[in-house]
């Protein structure tokens, strides 16, 4: 792609001047390269500025969605801190140094701010200034480099391109390098083994999860700032004393209700709502951590998932031993029944020794392995649970036995849950 011309950029700039001034900027997001502002009034204009080699500006199609995954960098934490919600006054050409132009804003004071932006390839560059407590603070993007007044160039007004021209060929070339990487990544993750594919599907749903919660979470404050800003002026006027900018937009987020009352409570319901989307973008981070550590650990073992019932058809306690293997017992015979039924061959079958119980049954994959200390832990909780509701105390020490359940038969005909066992093994616990 080739770099903007003088031609080019000066008539660019004048198409941005007619656009934002006037508008209010309400929205960023610093990207690897690229800087987005989007200016708002009747609708919204989001700005391109691109760092990238070479070098150029333009705006975004109208359907485009502004994207949130802004870095936190210091430029990002001064345009939070000084620029949202200032008013465009001028956009301003300064011929002198070629491609480089300036956005002056202001606020109710009249307090200057400017986004100075410096497209000169090798030296492109954005800089801040703002007038805080009568000092001007400045930041920039990229360290400084002096930049020499341009000795200017023929342009052949044959070579102009308008901005939009400029847009398509930026994503034209951008698109054909992100097709090659996305090949490449293709062939690198069709070898990947099929658990890996899954952990990665589930990052990318909760990475996408975030970002929505994120531009739900800016609509949010923006609809509070507009919507109190409102609620005041309705203090001294009536509704249809508001600008058209103002009614429009009430129109179009609020149509029903604009007196100042549900104003003011629509407000407060939206900005309380962001302390709860804060802690579930934390909650979702801390998920997405795990998976990704998990990419480079070994083969996860899957859980057994105990078979698929309907609520109240069986009423059953659990013990979640480790990660892998979970411990289930029934309230009563018929509950003893259906575990048994849908337990697997080489799962374990616990119950008192010399003692009426009901059954417990481990819920595991064939190829976890269960050690002694985890077959004892077993035993003890359910040799506490089974005396847990009784009147009867539980002696000091108990045997429970247990086998696979293989070797565990249900009695046709005789008392429902009755069983016969074999190949059992006996564990002694201490209840105290």
């Amino acid at each position: 792609m080739k770099s903007m011309n003088f031609l080019e950029f000066q008539g660019g700039v004048d198409r941005l001047r007619k656009l934002i001034v006037g508008t209010q900027l309400q929205d960023f997001s610093v990207l690897d390269k690229d800087l987005l502002l989007l200016f708002y009034a009747s609708k919204s204009f989001i700005l391109r500025l691109s760092l990238r080699t070479p070098p150029v500006f333009f705006l975004e199609t109208l359907d485009f969605k502004l994207e949130k995954n802004s870095l936190k960098v210091p430029l990002a934490l001064f345009l939070s801190k000084h620029f949202l919600r200032k008013t465009v006054a001028d956009v301003k050409y300064l011929y002198e140094w070629g491609r480089k132009f300036e956005i002056h804003l202001s606020d109710e004071k009249n307090s200057p701010f400017i986004i100075e932006v410096t497209l000169v390839p090798g030296f492109q560059n954005v800089a801040l200034s703002a007038k805080d407590d009568g000092k001007t603070k400045q930041i920039h993007w990229n360290r400084p480099r002096e930049l020499s007044e341009f000795s200017e160039q023929k342009t052949d007004v044959s070579d102009f391109r308008s901005l939009d021209v400029i847009r398509d060929e930026w994503y034209g070339e951008k698109n054909s390098s992100t097709k090659k990487s996305s090949q490449n990544a293709v062939a690198n993750v069709d070898a990947e083994p099929d658990w890996k594919l899954e952990v990665r599907k589930k990052i990318r749903k909760k990475t996408e999860a975030i970002d929505k919660i994120k531009q739900q979470n800016s609509d949010n404050e923006i609809s509070v700032t507009r919507l109190y800003e409102i609620g005041e002026l309705l203090k001294y006027q009536t509704a249809k004393q508001l600008d058209s900018v103002q009614q429009e937009w009430l129109r179009l987020h609020h149509p029903k209700n604009i007196d100042r009352e549900h104003i003011f409570k629509k407000a407060k319901t939206l900005a309380a709502k962001k302390e709860g989307m804060a802690d579930r973008i934390e909650m979702l981070l801390k998920e997405i951590d795990s998976l990704t550590e998990s990419l480079d650990g070994p083969v996860p073992q899957a859980k057994h998932k105990i078979y698929a019932i309907t609520k109240g058809d069986v009423d059953t306690r659990k013990f979640e031993v480790n990660q892998n293997v979970s411990l289930y017992m029934g309230k009563n015979a018929r509950d003893n029944v259906e575990l048994l039924k849908s337990s697997q061959p080489w799962e374990f079958w616990f119950h008192l020794k010399d003692y009426p119980s009901a059954y417990a049954i481990t819920r595991r994959n064939k190829s976890v392995p269960v050690g002694h200390a985890e077959l004892i832990k077993m035993a003890l909780w359910f040799a506490k649970e089974c005396f847990k509701n009784q009147k009867e105390k539980s002696p000091q020490h108990i045997e429970v036995i247990y086998t696979e359940c293989r070797f565990v038969k249900l009695l046709k005909g005789d008392r429902l849950g009755r069983v016969t066992h074999t190949n059992t093994k006996t564990l002694r616990v201490s209840t105290s």
